[in-house]
């Protein structure tokens, strides 16, 4: 995850508003301990999508890659944040502006007479800032979609079914009217305060805790504005269907049917059981291609003749895992 940049141009304010914005301890007792959240496919799956919905990112991290993978993440996260590239100049004005806007006593109210010429633009029909703006989106999704080597052809599928869902919930939502946008101020400069941030140094100063809690406000702000507008990502998530079409005991296939913005999708995706636990198996085959020396060295055999506990040395995912029974779970 890299530095959130945002651009600050007045026309694009809307836009700025509308894209920028979760028991006691078992002790010695009879009962045993809750299974797994990744014990079986289906599970695994529906805990990836209410971790998401959650904004909870570093708990989907753990519950994605296996112990030995997500300890290596982390080490890779922690380097690459001591060895960011220096922002330049403008980049630290521009962030430090951003939030001196958003953050600064009375935000709200200025932006909301900031905001009003360009939503009675948008009421007149004379803004055309939004369709150029869901074009742009498009594009970068289709993108992003076809270059992501953590998607297989399954699950670009279904990307690809949400990325148009997305495109037209944002060619048809209203988002002229100035109570919604007046709600959706307070809610992106609440989440800007949140932060504790002002400066670009002080983000990039975070420590990894601290980075993906600002992550998740982020996330959540984003939620509730998007929510503000008819688009309830959240609820899309953790209501729906997984269920399990097909499992070999190593490899399985889980369906996934939801509704988001409006429109129904269906897809499914690959898994793969590794220590009992169930992974994505596309995550899996681009992290192991990703760290091939580790997984060289994870089956290279130890001293005694034994060799080493293996991190992910996953197989390609199977694409005709052997039909066994479904199960079926509600995120």
């Amino acid at each position: 995850m890299r530095t959130p940049t945002l651009p600050l141009v007045r026309r694009r304010s809307v836009a700025l508003i509308v894209i920028s914005t979760c028991a006691l301890t078992l002790a010695a007792c009879h009962h045993a301990p809750p299974p797994p959240s990744n014990a079986t496919p289906e599970k695994a799956v529906a805990t990836n999508l209410r971790l998401t919905a959650m904004g909870d990112f570093d708990g989907l991290m753990k519950n994605r890659l296996p112990p030995a993978d997500y300890a290596q993440w982390r080490t890779e996260w922690d380097k690459a944040h001591a060895q960011a590239e220096a922002a330049t100049v403008a980049q630290q004005q521009q962030f430090a502006e951003i939030m001196r806007m958003l953050t600064e006593p009375g935000a709200e109210a200025k932006l909301a007479r900031r905001l009003q010429p360009e939503l009675a633009k948008m009421r007149g029909g004379k803004d055309g800032s939004m369709p150029i703006a869901s074009g742009i989106l498009e594009a970068a999704g289709k993108e992003m979609i076809a270059s992501s080597p953590q998607f297989g052809p399954t699950q670009k599928a279904l990307a690809t079914q949400g990325l148009g869902a997305l495109i037209v919930w944002a060619k048809t939502a209203d988002f002229s009217d100035p109570k919604k946008a007046k709600k959706a101020i307070a809610l992106v400069c609440a989440t800007a305060r949140q932060l504790h941030v002002q400066t670009i140094e002080q983000w990039r100063a975070l420590d990894y805790a601290r980075t993906m809690h600002n992550y998740s406000v982020i996330w959540n702000g984003l939620e509730e504005v998007l929510s503000l507008y008819g688009l309830d990502l959240a609820g899309s998530l953790t209501t729906a269907n997984v269920s399990t079409t097909a499992n070999d005991g190593t490899h399985a296939m889980v369906k996934l049917d939801m509704t988001f913005a409006g429109q129904p999708l269906t897809g499914e995706w690959p898994m793969l059981k590794q220590a009992d636990h169930w992974y994505d198996a596309a995550l899996l085959e681009a992290w192991q291609q990703a760290h091939p020396a580790r997984v060289a060295t994870a089956a290279t055999p130890a001293a005694g003749g034994t060799a080493a506990p293996a991190a992910s040395t996953a197989p390609a995912p199977s694409s005709t895992p052997a039909p066994a029974t479904s199960g079926t779970t509600h995120g």
